[in-house]
């Protein structure tokens, strides 16, 4: 969210969505690179995970200037990013052809700072968050279906040996973005499976929220507290396009609205 303009990136097709709710406008704005995913710093820059490193990105103009080189191995690229409250940038990322194992962390303490690995060992390093005191990082794996806890206790880049606290057993699809909500709950995007989830703090699943589209790939909230959910037509065949025409659009979901849970408005991206 930029103020109240909802901002998403369109990896594949090289591109930066900007919605204005006030009136309705669509912004689509090219970009030289693909960006996969995007965070604010406390200063109000936006960065995005390029393929190799983090950018600076203009989000009015799409401009975008590279920052050092994260240490990837072949095959890899970045994925989804978040950023902590001292401004310091944290990176998933995954094999291109999804090879168990070759997922990893990347942390940068600032934008020009050298891209570091701090952990490594998963299979799709999807949605980040971290808790509220910062002392937690929590972590998707998408390949194993897994949300996963990295204590950090000195609130630095060492991360300690993670938990798995969830497995989303029983929830269909695989989980991909992920975000807290303003009265901390954590909510993911399952991937296939049509819809969001909030999990408790223990791990279970606590509500389900079906939205109109099979690959739901990321959440956020706005500041009244409204979920905007992405979803993808990557690899639907024209037979489950149709059927699902809602694939590849922007919803809203008024989670505190007269109808919470409700996915109740699209906009095609």
């Amino acid at each position: 969210m930029d103020g109240d303009d909802v901002i998403w990136v369109d990896p594949p097709n090289r591109r930066l969505l900007r919605w204005t709710p006030a009136d309705g406008s669509l912004r689509d704005i090219p970009l030289a690179l693909p960006v996969w995913s995007l965070g604010q710093r406390p200063d109000g820059a936006w960065v995005g995970a390029g393929e190799g490193g983090f950018h600076r990105i203009d989000v009015r103009t799409g401009a975008l200037s590279a920052g050092p080189p994260a240490p990837l191995p072949p095959g890899c690229r970045l994925n989804d990013m978040v950023i902590d409250a001292e401004g310091g940038l944290w990176a998933g990322s995954m094999h291109r052809g999804l090879l168990a194992g070759k997922g990893a962390i990347y942390y940068a303490a600032d934008f020009d700072a050298p891209v570091v690995r701090v952990a490594d060992g998963l299979g799709v390093a999807n949605g980040m968050a971290f808790t509220d005191d910062g002392r937690c990082l929590l972590a998707i794996d998408t390949l194993n279906r897994t949300l996963l806890s990295y204590p950090r206790p000195d609130k630095d880049l060492t991360l300690g040996e993670p938990a798995v606290v969830t497995d989303f057993l029983g929830i269909p699809g695989k989980p991909d973005g992920m975000a807290v909500a303003p009265d901390g709950a954590v909510w993911v995007a399952m991937w296939g499976g049509a819809c969001i989830v909030r999990l408790a703090a223990n791990g279970a699943v606590e509500a389900c929220v079906s939205i109109p589209a099979p690959h739901v790939g990321s959440v956020c909230f706005s500041r009244h507290g409204d979920a905007y959910v992405s979803t993808s037509r990557a690899r639907l065949t024209e037979a489950m396009l149709q059927a699902n025409p809602g694939s590849g659009a922007l919803f809203r979901v008024a989670l505190g609205g007269p109808a919470p849970g409700h996915a109740h408005a699209s906009l095609r991206g």
